[in-house]
């Protein structure tokens, strides 16, 4: 086996080291991945975010800390998913994966790693052999054909996911990695709201064919309707002229169709300037007390 190289734990005769291991899920379906901080082994390399157990410790518990100390957010449920041995030259590891679709408080990366966003295929690279399992499960569950991840030195790998993701790069985005993101109502025009998006949000809109925004208040994605149910749906994304505005064809959807803003009426540019103040023009249509109960 070559130096740094991992493969199925099942034959190790070294005791296995217990492992807590989060797939975290977002609304639109993506999952994080982290890299692993400078200093440790594989270094770089991409992972789901966990640790090992304390003694004593259960794995649902072990998660919470970890994620905690990690990242800096409590999580909701655990959902307990899938276990995995892995043999690494270094360690015999139980990998104990859980699923994760809630938690509160913003992202921090207290150890100095990186963190991304993903969907299937992977674009970060290079990915944990301990990682590997989770991506072709999530395939499984998922539906999808095809590769999982980018390899490294594999001929064509590299070509296929730079150009997929060419168009992403087409984007000018700003210096906190976001852009402009106008939502247009197809067939009558009319401007429906503005919000944000990172390279995330457009991949994940585009791949949903409803809009998948960037909530800077809540530092996470936002797919329109969650909570609502107001839901867009997209017919066509552009660019414009100098990259740095995103505009999106969409039809309302909802319990209240023709309802995109959180105030319960038809578009966010409802105020109107006249003379020297602002008037609201259009009705609100829905209570939003309703909306967001």
């Amino acid at each position: 086996m070559a130096e740094g190289a991992a493969t199925a734990g099942a034959a190790d005769p070294r005791p296995p080291l217990d492992v807590a291991v989060g797939v975290l899920v977002d609304p639109a379906g993506r999952f994080l991945l982290t890299s692993r901080p400078p200093g440790k082994v594989y270094a770089g390399h991409w992972e789901f975010p966990g640790g090992k157990l304390e003694p004593g410790e259960t794995v649902e518990a072990a998660l919470r800390r970890e994620l905690h100390e990690e990242l800096g957010i409590t999580i909701g449920p655990a959902h307990a998913w899938q276990v995995e041995l892995v043999s690494y030259p270094h360690a015999h590891v139980r990998l104990h994966f859980l699923k994760v679709f809630e938690w509160q408080g913003g992202l921090e990366m207290r150890e100095g790693q990186h963190m991304s966003w993903q969907a299937l295929p992977v674009r970060v690279a290079p990915v944990l052999p301990g990682t590997l399992p989770v991506l072709r499960w999530l395939a499984a569950e998922r539906g999808h054909a095809g590769p999982t991840h980018l390899e490294p030195g594999v001929a064509g790998t590299a070509a296929h996911y730079t150009a997929a993701m060419d168009w992403l790069d087409r984007v000018r985005w700003d210096d906190r990695g976001l852009v402009a993101a106008i939502a247009q109502e197809r067939g009558t025009g009319d401007v429906l709201m503005m919000a944000w998006m990172n390279r995330d949000a457009l991949a994940a809109t585009v791949a949903r064919g409803q809009a998948v925004y960037w909530s800077r208040s809540r530092n996470r994605l936002w797919h329109k309707g969650e909570e609502s149910g107001h839901f867009q749906q997209v017919h066509e994304v552009r660019l414009d002229c100098d990259g740095d505005v995103v505009l999106l064809q969409v039809t309302q959807l909802g319990h209240e169709p023709g309802v995109a803003c959180h105030t319960g009426r038809h578009s966010c540019f409802f105020q109107r300037l006249e003379g020297e103040s602002w008037h609201a023009v259009e009705p609100v249509l829905v209570d939003p007390e309703r909306i967001y109960r």
